[in-house]
């Protein structure tokens, strides 16, 4: 059995450094449960992608999408990867993605306590967002169904005047990067503390994926 991380990748080399402590994290549980090797594959920018490692796997293959917000690569790049996957004689299933669940708030109160901060602290999480509104969308109905006093959501895409002031500015981004820098920048505009670092250097989030795969 085979399990596969597919990441959208980054042309910043801190994403892939990220996500690969993550991966070390849940290698061995992973292993120690039955489930094989664990790879951690790339959608663009990095390597491996899906058309190199796929021809080379026989066995049963449970793809984990680490993606936080619905996008045009979970409606299109991660099914393309799967077909990738089963070049080689492989069954493929596919999990959910990350976005969704509460351990990602609790990957948010993991990166506030390492910077020093209370979790029950004013917040604002920003993701990366696109036209479609669907990445705002899905970090509100998150926030919604597991309400934390004082927390807002917004996207770089569309932002929310005002909404960083008297908050601290927390990337919705599994690994530093392009979109965390973004972030960044933004909490820097507006006189707000920024807590720099990816979720996916969280106990929380290695939980997440566990779940993801073991169920």
């Amino acid at each position: 059995m085979t399990t596969i991380l597919l990441a959208h990748g980054s042309p910043d080399a801190r994403h892939a450094a990220t996500l690969e402590r993550l991966r070390a994290r849940v290698a061995g549980p992973l292993d120690e449960a039955g489930r094989g090797s664990t790879h951690l594959v790339y959608i663009e920018h990095d390597h491996p992608r899906p058309d190199e490692l796929g021809p080379g796997i026989a066995d049963e293959v449970t793809v984990v999408p680490m993606l936080i917000t619905p996008a045009f690569h979970a409606r299109v790049d991660v099914p393309a990867a799967v077909r990738a996957f089963g070049a080689g004689g492989a069954h493929a299933r596919v999990t959910s993605a990350l976005g969704g669940h509460p351990l990602l708030l609790d990957a948010v109160d993991e990166r506030l306590r390492a910077a020093g901060h209370d979790p029950g602290s004013p917040t604002l999480l920003v993701a990366g967002g696109s036209s479609s509104g669907q990445a705002g969308q899905s970090i509100r109905r998150l926030l919604d169904a597991h309400p934390r006093e004082g927390w807002l959501t917004m996207t770089l895409a569309a932002p929310r005047a005002g909404a960083a002031r008297g908050r601290l500015v927390v990337p919705a981004t599994l690994a530093e990067g392009v979109l965390h820098d973004r972030v960044a920048a933004l909490a820097e505009a507006n006189g707000a503390p920024f807590i720099p670092g990816g979720l996916a250097d969280t106990d929380a989030v290695a939980r997440l994926v566990l779940h993801r795969v073991l169920g």
